[in-house]
């Protein structure tokens, strides 16, 4: 591949897109031989303001580097030149949901609350390193899969909204043309130019959230007065009036994310990805069908002992029909003792569901006693029985077959307790045991691009980055490593004693 340039050690290959503040290239890192990304910073900029926006920009690209998490993209070095200031970071492939969206993709509402969370867990850990993105936007979310969000450009938005040192002659900060932003996700305290907190991203985040689910900006204008003036003034819908596939509690946790006010508004990234995952847990056991969940108790288990109770009756009446005139009076006693068992074990379970102080005594099976076998016509019936009677969660379903045998088991003999052996003789002497040997172990060096968890056996060890090394046992260990967008990948390694071994690969 052609070089087009170089930046620091960097030989960049081809753009991969232009914005307001520089260019993004691929470009090949001789050192450790790989592709990455470059954003160059492209500012025009007084000489005597360059040192310092030069210092600025490098201790903002320190503090994002110290960001490791699956849904943050990685900075892996920074720098400043004759060419301007760069940040190097991992080289993703993909698009961001600006880019998505502008093309028609429209996430179903839960795809667009997973999304939603997975960026809200990754502000959450950037936030409890101390730093806060200030321009959640659908172009700094980055897409790799349809569901496998990046938040890109931390310590980027700082640049925008840095404001100088300088006289207070200069009234304005002398970079005050950067601070145009992002104004349709900006939050109201960002509008007025007030003290920022994490909650800035959160309303950002909110404001995505709801485009994603209703396919327009809350705010809008034809200029940038104009929209500043409505993210500060105008109430807006909330999505599930705009769109009807919205269920209401996404949208309230929507409208909460985005409210003006401070103390309304949710109070962190933390807090909405917990409501995110609670509601999407909740889809998934509504998924889960009939079996995935015990009856509720109250209008409806009386109609359900009722007809467990019906279809037991019906059951004795048609083994009745079926005996004819040949069949003993011993199976049609047994039929209708087991459509009586049946009704019974509905009303005792329907009590259970109410809560009432009804006691259903459970016989537990011996374990070291097998069940005879039970007559074939009862086992019929008693297999019908399991068919039509519906057992409640956290009863044993071995229960109801076991009272409706009608053959009783044959008495066992009374069980002979051997006698125990005579206690030995207690010695208050305790021989020495030998002290054990370490065991020897070796490191297992990590070198994962872009992320991936990482395993040895069954035992999870952690997500790479931040592991960058596992201290294993001597011996061949099979280590896996997986990313939700790629197939895993295995490898098996040969550890010695006090040496090193590395895994190096790239999804």
């Amino acid at each position: 591949m052609p070089t087009i340039g170089h930046v620091g050690r960097y030989a960049l290959k081809y753009c991969i897109g232009e914005g307001g503040l520089g260019t993004v290239y691929a470009a090949h890192d001789p050192l450790l031989s790989r592709l990455i990304a470059i954003k160059t910073m492209q500012i025009d900029l007084p000489e005597q303001d360059r040192e310092q926006f030069n210092a600025m920009f490098l201790n903002e690209a320190k503090a994002a580097g110290s960001l490791s998490h699956p849904h943050i993209v990685t900075v892996y070095d920074a720098g400043a030149g004759s060419q301007g200031t760069y940040m190097a970071m991992e080289l993703l492939r993909g698009k961001d949901l600006r880019q998505l969206l502008s093309m028609g993709w429209r996430p179903t509402p839960a795809q667009a609350a997973l999304i939603i969370r997975r960026v809200a867990d990754a502000l959450s850990y950037a936030h409890h390193k101390g730093v806060i993105h200030r321009d959640i936007k659908p172009a700094n979310i980055f897409m790799v899969g349809r569901t496998q969000p990046r938040v890109l450009d931390f310590g980027i938005a700082r640049v925008r909204q840095v404001e100088s040192t300088g006289g207070a002659e200069e009234g304005m900060s002398r970079f005050g043309e950067l601070v145009g932003g992002s104004p349709h996700y900006m939050a109201p305290e960002q509008v007025q130019r007030e003290p920022v907190d994490r909650r800035v991203d959160v309303y950002s985040l909110g404001v995505v959230f709801y485009e994603l689910l209703t396919g327009r900006k809350p705010f809008v204008g034809h200029d940038l007065d104009a929209i500043s003036q409505s993210v500060l003034q105008d109430d807006v819908p909330p999505p599930h009036e705009l769109n009807p596939e919205v269920p209401r509690a996404l949208s309230d946790i929507a409208m909460q994310a985005m409210a003006r006010d401070l103390v309304r508004r949710t109070r962190s990234a933390r807090t909405l990805s917990q409501e995110l995952r609670e509601w999407l847990d909740g889809q998934a056991d509504e998924g889960s069908g009939k079996g995935g969940k015990p009856a509720k108790a109250g209008k409806a288990a009386p109609d359900k002992a009722l007809k467990a109770g019906a279809a037991a009756s019906s059951l004795a009446a048609a083994g009745e029909q079926a005996s004819g005139a040949g069949t003993s009076k011993a199976v049609l006693v047994g039929v209708a003792a087991l459509g009586l068992l049946a009704l019974a074990g509905a009303a005792a379970w329907w009590g259970l569901n109410r809560g009432d102080a009804l006691a259903v005594p459970v016989v537990a099976e011996p374990a070291s006693v097998p069940l005879p076998s039970a007559a074939p016509e009862a086992q019929a019936v008693a297999e019908r029985e399991e068919i039509i009677s519906e057992a409640p969660a956290g009863v044993p379903a071995s229960a109801p077959v076991v009272a409706a045998v009608p053959v009783a088991p044959e008495p066992l003999p009374p069980a002979v307790t051997p006698a125990p052996p005579p206690a030995a003789p207690v010695t208050t002497t305790v021989a020495a045991q030998e002290p054990k040997a370490p065991v020897a172990t070796g490191t297992v060096k990590l070198a994962i691009t872009p992320w991936g968890r990482v395993s040895v056996g069954r035992k999870v060890m952690g997500v790479t980055p931040p592991l960058s090394q596992l201290s294993l046992p001597q011996g061949r260990h099979t280590i896996v490593i997986r990313n939700d967008d790629f197939p895993a990948y295995q490898q098996t390694v040969e550890v010695k004693a006090g040496q090193s071994v590395t895994i190096s690969h790239a999804f």
